[in-house]
C-alpha cells in the first residue's frame, strides 16, 4: 500500500470522527475532529475474557505491520538524504507519525497492557516488562514530535541539518522495530492462539 494510503489508514483507526478534507496534492482525505492523543476509540475494546477481544489483538498485529511499513518509509527518507529528498514523502510520513504511534500505544497500555496483567504465565513476571514498555512507549512518542518537526521542515524545503536529521530518522526507526520484535516474541506468544484471531 502506498504511503498515503497508509496514512490515511492510521489516522481513520486513530481517530473515530472525521471530516472530508483536502490533502496537500488536492485530494480529498480524512481529517479528525478529535486531538491526536484520542488514541482508537474507534476499536472495540473489550474488559478481559469478553467475546470479542480476539478482534483487538488481531488490530495490534495489523498495527505492528502498519508501524513496520512505515519504519520502511523512514529508511528510504534516510537514505535519500541530503540530495535526493521526495519532500511529499516526508510530509505524508510526518502526517502518519504521531497518530499512529499514539494509536497503538493507547491500545497496548489501556487493553493488552491489563489483559496480560490480569493472567498467569508461569514465572514470567511482567510488571518489569510492562513498566520497561511504558518507559519506552514514552520515549518513541517524544522522539515522534522531534522527528514530526524534523520531517516538515525537510518537506517544506527549509535548511536542516542533514546529519542530524538522518541520525534521528534511524534512530527512531531501528528503536521501533526492536520494540515491536521485542512485543511479538515476549508477550504476544503467550497469548492464546484464539485471542489472535480476528473475526
Amino acid at each position: 500500500m502506498p504511503l498515503q494510503g497508509r496514512i490515511r489508514r492510521a489516522t481513520r483507526l486513530a481517530h473515530p470522527v472525521a471530516t472530508r478534507g483536502r490533502d496537500i496534492d488536492g485530494e480529498s482525505k480524512m481529517q479528525s475532529e478529535t486531538p491526536l492523543s484520542a488514541g482508537i476509540d474507534v476499536i472495540q475494546v473489550q474488559k478481559p475474557g469478553v467475546s470479542g477481544e480476539s478482534k483487538n489483538l488481531g488490530w495490534l498485529r495489523r498495527a505492528h505491520q502498519e508501524q513496520l511499513a512505515l519504519c520502511r518509509e523512514l529508511e528510504e527518507i534516510a537514505d535519500s538524504l541530503p540530495a535526493n529528498i521526495n519532500r511529499q514523502k516526508c510530509i505524508y510520513a510526518a502526517k502518519a507519525l504521531g497518530p499512529l504511534i499514539r494509536g497503538v500505544h493507547h491500545f497496548e497500555e489501556t487493553t493488552l497492557f491489563p489483559w496480560l496483567s490480569d493472567r498467569e504465565y508461569g514465572d514470567l513476571d511482567l510488571s518489569r516488562t510492562l513498566d520497561r514498555l511504558r518507559f519506552e512507549h514514552c520515549e518513541d512518542e517524544c522522539f515522534a514530535e522531534e522527528l514530526t518537526d524534523a520531517l516538515l521542515h525537510l518537506g517544506a524545503g527549509e535548511a536542516v541539518n542533514m546529519e542530524a536529521v538522518g541520525y534521528m530518522l534511524r534512530g527512531f526507526f531501528e528503536g521501533v522495530r526492536r520494540h515491536i520484535a521485542f512485543e511479538t516474541e515476549h508477550l504476544l506468544q503467550h497469548l492464546p492462539e484464539d485471542a489472535l484471531q480476528t473475526a
